[in-house]
């Protein structure tokens, strides 16, 4: 297969300890993307132990509640072990402190097991294009803590968030703004300080809570 002609999504893990879920949510990817090889494990060893088997895992659809390995610390240890992979969590607790857990811990997306396909599916979507999803509550919440986090950024620093949601790093985007590296490090940390975030996907989450242009 050419570079041109490779899927978007080449392979994929399910981690569910639940047989009949675990398979509907492997249909489901198989349906959205039919060039994808889906791994299914029913427990979070299982799951890491598919990595071994090829680099090619863009995607990881991780329950929350596993035996042994599980919440935040599976979370961390996929986003680790799939390093250019997705990590999205379908769980079936609706406590916001389990779907903060798994945001801070790493994970792209935070969705539950009552969503319907549609919804899991336009999720799978967006986070294979680069875009993390905000659990429910905290898109239905807006967040007047956003708003002012945003207007407590500078014209500088709302410009190198963008480029942060585009997926630029720090290099790329001292070249493409005529900064120093460590100019940029500075004004990445001051925009997660600001924020209240510890990573770039927790930053670009929080950009699009409030409506940023992120292109």
């Amino acid at each position: 297969m050419t570079t041109a002609s490779k899927p978007l999504l080449p392979a994929a893990v399910v981690v569910d300890d639940h047989p009949l879920f675990r398979a509907a949510l492997a249909t489901l990817v198989q349906t959205l993307y039919p060039d994808a090889h889906v791994v299914c494990a029913g427990t979070a060893e299982e799951g890491l132990a598919a990595r071994e088997a090829s680099d090619e895992f863009r995607l990881v659809l991780l329950d929350f509640r596993l035996p042994t390995l599980n919440g935040a610390e599976a979370v961390r240890a996929f986003c680790k072990r799939f390093e250019r992979a997705a990590v999205v969590v379908v769980s079936g607790s609706e406590d916001r402190r389990e779907g903060d857990a798994a945001m801070r811990a790493g994970a792209s997306a935070f969705l539950h097991k009552t969503d319907s396909m549609e919804t899991l599916a336009q999720a799978l979507r967006s986070v294979l294009a680069g875009r993390p999803v905000a659990p429910n509550w905290e898109q239905a919440d807006g967040g007047a803590m956003f708003a002012q986090a945003g207007a407590d950024l500078t014209a500088r620093q709302l410009e190198i968030l963008a480029m942060v949601c585009q997926g630029l790093n720090n290099k790329e985007i001292g070249l493409r703004l005529g900064l120093a590296h460590i100019t940029v490090k500075i004004h990445v940390s001051a925009i997660f300080r600001v924020l209240g975030v510890v990573n770039r996907t927790q930053a670009a989450l929080a950009a699009r809570r409030l409506g940023l242009p992120q292109s």
